[in-house]
């Protein structure tokens, strides 16, 4: 998913066995179809970058950017204790199984590959527009369709008992989440639950002596801003989702050090910083910014979050389509 075209770098158009038993793997031969990869991938500055006209997502797709994210994953897990909400249990049986399960924006698949060696007895899907998952080796009960979703989910009305989005804040901007949403309902079916975990892009800093830290931290907002994107959309999840006539069954919190408290921390400072060298071609632009006062930033940033013992909220709900009366 890539930044707004008409704001964009310019790009080099000239594209330069699990440990799982092997009966619940498939081998899949991948072929070039009209919407293959190069189709639709740019490079900018040394990393693949989307190249979707209708999408403003500045994160690259290659694999330094999905080593990124299946560090995320596990992040996530540990954080919140699981794959999948625990209430989620109460009105799905995953252990029956005959589920369609369905992950939105699923990048390199890694919550999928999971859960679906888990629940073997049920079909899982993963749907992104750039397809970054496992194409040769991956679990028989789980497929793959490439499509933007801000163009709609390609499935009928209310084809999916449980649907996960997680980690979309800088995908969609402010006037784009409502379409996104009434897509996730439309396909999710009566009964069915519907998880989005995601943080807030707005950075809490604890010990704010310095002004220097705050200054970095407005630089950050104020391009969030200027691409449109809504700094505490994972905070408003809830919102979105009662707005949709859902009923919430579960919601979790979290606050995430950011290279301070241990392990986590350290981690999560690692995926964050991550995630600005992805998005460096896109903020260097926007803000007028040259590489060495990029790097300045980004050192000067990464030392003040763990002098500030800054944070970030991490939201994950849960919510339930009520069954037709």
């Amino acid at each position: 998913m890539g930044g707004c075209l008409s704001s964009c770098p310019d790009d080099d158009r000239s594209m330069h066995s699990s440990n799982h038993p092997r009966s619940m793997l498939t081998r899949h031969h991948h072929h070039t179809h009209n919407d293959d990869k190069e189709a639709h991938v740019r490079t900018v500055e040394g990393r693949l970058y989307h190249d979707e006209n209708d999408s403003r997502y500045m994160l690259p797709r290659d694999e330094q950017e999905s080593d990124r994210l299946h560090e995320q994953h596990f992040v996530t897990k540990e954080v919140l204790g699981c794959n999948i909400l625990p209430e989620a249990f109460q009105h799905l049986n995953f252990q029956r199984g005959g589920l369609t399960i369905l992950d939105v924006c699923c990048g390199p698949a890694t919550w999928l590959c999971e859960t679906s060696l888990e629940y073997n007895n049920s079909q899982f899907t993963g749907v992104d527009m750039s397809d970054v998952w496992p194409k040769d080796i991956r679990p028989v009960n789980l497929q793959f369709r490439r499509a933007n979703v801000l163009n709609g989910i390609p499935f009928p009305d209310q084809h999916f008992d449980f649907i996960q989005m997680r980690y979309v804040v800088v995908a969609f901007t402010l006037d784009e989440w409502k379409k996104v949403f009434n897509e996730l309902r439309r396909v999710l079916k009566p009964g069915g639950c519907l998880q989005c975990i995601d943080s807030d892009m707005r950075i809490t800093l604890q010990d704010d002596k310095a002004s220097i830290s705050r200054q970095h931290i407005e630089t950050l907002e104020q391009f969030y801003s200027i691409q449109g994107l809504d700094i505490s959309a994972g905070a408003k999840l809830d919102m979105r989702l009662t707005d949709l006539g859902l009923r919430i069954v579960q919601s979790e919190y979290r606050e995430i050090a950011l290279g301070w408290g241990g392990p986590i921390g350290t981690a999560s400072l690692n995926l964050f910083m991550g995630k600005l060298n992805g998005l460096s071609p896109w903020f260097k632009r926007t803000m007028e910014m040259s590489d060495d006062s990029f790097q300045q930033l980004k050192e000067g940033l990464q030392q003040d979050l763990i002098q500030s013992r800054a944070y970030m909220g991490l939201h994950a709900f849960l919510a339930i389509k009520e069954p037709l009366e």
